[in-house]
């Protein structure tokens, strides 16, 4: 499995309903992480399963405590995006630096 981490920016007339706001994004797929509220924001996750194509091709993922034969698409970030109080559902990038003795990079 791969997993897509996100970061979803809630927009400032939905800061004091943050909480019916990390609700929504739950039932749209997100597995919340952690709630920033000082910054207003949330950060989650989603899975791709196994041998799924890029990060475009909007694989599936099994629901919990759904059937064996039933799938859910994997959340976009415009299926986060349009959940009520949502500003913003940016990817979040990792950038990693070689360790010093490493080769020139």
């Amino acid at each position: 499995m791969t997993t897509q981490h996100w970061i979803i920016t809630v927009d400032d007339e939905h800061l004091e309903t943050m909480d019916e706001v990390v609700s929504e994004l739950k039932a749209s797929g997100l597995v919340i992480d952690k709630v920033l509220r000082s910054l207003g924001q949330i950060t989650g996750h989603t899975e791709d399963v196994a041998g799924a194509a890029g990060p475009d091709a909007a694989p599936s993922v099994q629901s919990d405590g759904a059937g064996a034969g039933s799938e859910l698409k994997r959340p976009q970030a415009q299926d986060l995006a349009a959940v009520p109080g949502v500003a913003s559902a940016d990817r979040s990038r990792r950038h990693r630096v070689a360790p010093p003795d490493a080769e020139v990079q």
